[in-house]
């Protein structure tokens, strides 16, 4: 099992400060460039989510742990910020004429499992790829 963490306070860097920590991971160990592909664009989704709404406008912390085992990759990420009011099992992209709305859409369709949960005085977002779909090629 690999492991990598990032600890910081949400703010303009905090995109990039993700992609790095999932970099980090595709370097440690040999990931099919499309398990990659998906779970860096499910990260950046909800990752712009919790940016964008967790704090109501206010930085937060957040906590990402990326784990690579050999049947697949997680991202956990959990902050401090308001309750998130999502219903995952209603998740289904907008008109095509909306601007906004698509993220959860998107890394739902992307991941095997994308799950939420208000933990203590926080937010947890579990983003899980199973890696048997590398030999598919497919999101």
């Amino acid at each position: 099992m690999t492991e990598h963490v990032l600890e910081t306070v949400t703010g303009p860097e905090t995109l990039a400060e993700m992609q790095s920590t999932l970099d980090a991971a595709w370097a440690s160990e040999e990931v099919a460039d499309h398990t990659r592909m998906c779970m860096d664009l499910a990260v950046s989704e909800i990752g712009s989510n919790i940016i964008e709404h967790s704090g109501d406008g206010q930085p937060v912390r957040l906590r990402m742990v990326v784990t690579l085992l050999p049947d697949t990759v997680t991202a956990i990420l959990t902050d401090d910020g308001e309750p998130a009011a999502v219903d995952l099992s209603q998740v289904g992209m907008p008109d095509e004429m909306s601007e906004r709305g698509r993220g959860l859409a998107i890394a739902h369709r992307l991941l095997d499992e994308l799950s939420y949960s208000r933990i203590d005085d926080g937010n947890r977002w579990t983003l899980m790829r199973r890696r048997v779909n590398e030999l598919h090629g497919h999101c």
